[in-house]
């Protein structure tokens, strides 16, 4: 294998393990966001007029 094509391979590897991370990142943000408003909703008495305390 050339140093080229060992270049490129090791390049196209680096940025497919970037696009994951940031497609499983997002992922994670958006549900730990998500589970963090239902359980603040959950918590907050039916006629409270200050949501989240």
């Amino acid at each position: 294998m050339s140093l080229i094509g060992l270049a490129t391979y090791l390049a196209l590897v680096a940025l497919f393990l970037y696009a994951l991370y940031r497609v499983v990142n997002r992922a994670v943000l958006h549900a730990l966001r998500t589970h963090s408003a239902e359980v603040r909703a959950a918590a907050a008495p039916e006629g409270s007029s200050h949501p989240g305390r």
